[in-house]
């Protein structure tokens, strides 16, 4: 399972690396992120793969902007 201080190690080699602004815009929105992939109905995985967990876990933190940018 990924964690928050994952994501924001990653993001901060990312920012070194391409450019942009760092930081976390909203804290609780990447907490969601983090946890969506292992969201369960009835039991089930909602998101059985790890294809299917890296893809929810992206989507909701670009869709969601939760990390800050500097978008020119």
């Amino acid at each position: 399972m990924i964690t928050i201080e994952v994501v924001v190690t990653i993001h901060g080699i990312l920012i070194k690396r391409y450019g942009g602004a760092p930081g976390i815009r909203d804290r609780g929105a990447l907490k969601s992120a983090v946890n969506r992939p292992y969201q369960t109905f009835d039991g089930e995985e909602l998101y059985k793969t790890s294809t299917e967990k890296a893809a929810a876990l992206i989507e909701s933190i670009v869709k969601n902007q939760v990390v800050l940018q500097n978008v020119c």
